[in-house]
């Protein structure tokens, strides 16, 4: 068992966001992501993982598909295997974000 504290983890960057692999096995990856005003993670699709994204705090917007979702605390969003989706930090706000995947991703952009 291990125990992570993940406000202890939480950093931000002004030149891009932060992603910091929390941790990996042969049977997932688990990683925090943290977001200043306005940055993003570009609009992509994994061709055969599914993702869980839940978000720890902050506000933004996710493209999910051809559907936008607005992030806020406590939001869980699953996207499946070859669904396009990318996140913006809104304007006034930062973003932290926990994201759970099977490994060896190959992200297309």
């Amino acid at each position: 068992m291990e125990h992570l504290k993940i406000g202890e983890l939480v950093e931000f960057s002004l030149e891009k966001r932060i992603r910091k692999k929390l941790r990996s096995s042969e049977k997932m990856v688990a990683e925090l992501v943290c977001y200043e005003p306005g940055q993003s993670t570009p609009v992509h699709h994994h061709p055969k993982q599914d993702e869980i994204f839940y978000v720890i705090e902050g506000s933004g917007q996710m493209i999910v598909g051809s559907e936008e979702v607005f992030l806020q605390p406590k939001s869980l969003i699953f996207v499946p295997a070859q669904t396009s989706h990318g996140i913006t930090a809104a304007r006034d706000s930062r973003l932290v974000i926990l994201f759970i995947k099977a490994p060896n991703s190959t992200a297309t952009v």
